[in-house]
């Protein structure tokens, strides 16, 4: 396995055989997509499928990186747009509804039951709770350590409006985990 030097090679990635570029976007970015996805689409069956689907768009559309933005930026838009569409989808919806109309939130397994799991547990369905255009700000800022300024590019909206979902984010968030704040958790 080669070793890759990702500030080098996010720029000239268009340039690689793509098969080789491909391999890049997985080693480098793959999990950071693939946590994405799932946040919108909250299923690992179709978060595997869009994950595929992100990877053959990528692997189309390669050439058109121009390097105008983050690698990580446009990889991100690519996979936020496929879960847009996804979710867009009629048939999409009703399964989206079904799988979440049956989920009551059951405590996980016995094995799962320590306080900080159980603590993440009901932080991530908190989050999940939320509406989207405060889900996407709050996890990728918190778990993708994006900047305000990579998440206004990233989902095209002004910093100042990133920075106020951020903020009405985590206070919707306080509300429901009982005023528990949110930075308090993620340490």
């Amino acid at each position: 396995m080669e070793s890759y030097d990702t500030e080098n090679n996010d720029l000239d990635i268009a340039l690689w055989p793509r098969e080789r570029a491909i391999e890049y976007v997985i080693d480098n970015y793959g999990e950071t997509v693939k946590r994405i996805i799932f946040t919108y689409v909250k299923n690992y069956v179709a978060t595997d499928d869009l994950f595929q689907d992100f990877l053959i768009t990528v692997y189309r559309r390669l050439d058109s990186f121009q390097g105008e933005s983050k690698l990580k930026t446009w990889l991100c838009r690519i996979a936020i747009n496929k879960c847009k569409d996804h979710l867009k989808s009629p048939v999409n919806r009703i399964i989206y509804l079904r799988e979440h109309i049956h989920d009551t939130g059951h405590s996980k397994s016995p094995e799962q039951l320590s306080i900080k799991d159980e603590e993440r547990q009901q932080l991530i369905n908190a989050i999940f709770s939320l509406s989207i255009k405060y889900r996407e700000v709050l996890v990728l800022r918190y778990y993708q350590s994006l900047s305000i300024k990579e998440i206004s590019e990233l989902l095209h909206l002004n910093e100042s409006t990133v920075k106020t979902r951020i903020a009405r984010g985590k206070g919707k968030l306080r509300s429901k985990l009982g005023g528990v704040q949110f930075d308090e958790i993620e340490s």
